[in-house]
Formats: C-alpha cells, sequence, structure tokens
C-alpha cells in the first residue's frame, strides 16, 4: 500500500471506507494535521534552516520534490505514501498528520 499508492489515493480510499487514513495505519494523531500548504513552507524552511538547496534537500529525502511542489496539492498526488515517510522524517513530523 505505502509504496504503490500516493497518499491522495488513500485518502480517496479512507473515504470510501468511511474512516481517517490515520486509522487505516494504526494509532492517534494527537498533533494537528498539516496542509500540503504547509508541507511546502516547512520544505522551504528547513532548506534554509540547514543552508542547502532544494536539490539538496531531495537527495536527503530520496524524492524529486521540485517536480511536485507547485502547486502544492501535488505533493501528495505525485509521491508515494513512503515517499511521504521520508520527507516527514526529514521535517521531523509525523507523516500521518500530513495524510
Amino acid at each position: 500500500l505505502t509504496c504503490c499508492y500516493s497518499p491522495s489515493d488513500v485518502q480517496k480510499f479512507c473515504r470510501v471506507l468511511s474512516i481517517r487514513p490515520a486509522e487505516l495505519f494504526g494509532g492517534e494523531i494527537s498533533e494537528p494535521a498539516v496542509s500540503p500548504d504547509e508541507l511546502v513552507k516547512l520544505i522551504r524552511e528547513e532548506c534554509r534552516s540547514r543552508g542547502v538547496t532544494l536539490e539538496q534537500f531531495e537527495d536527503a529525502v530520496g524524492w524529486r520534490l521540485s517536480a511536485c511542489i507547485e502547486p502544492p496539492e501535488r505533493l501528495l498526488e505525485d509521491m508515494t505514501v513512503d515517499g511521504l515517510q521520508w520527507l516527514c522524517r526529514e521535517l521531523r513530523i509525523d507523516w500521518r498528520r500530513a495524510i
């Protein structure tokens, strides 16, 4: 599931099942959700704080982010759930907040 489907696909799947995506992956999340716009903002802030380019940050994440951050909604459409997990690990946030 995580290597084949995008977060957007998982959201659609969960709507059909009438569950939240976090329920599908287990565990409760106490922190608020993170929107695609907020993810892009966090990516840019992380690049600034590390003093790296977006391309260098992409190497750390293992995903070509520059191809899917404009518009921000593409992040959840163009990457897999695994990609989102890798991104959120680098941003130090629970990936389930973004799904």
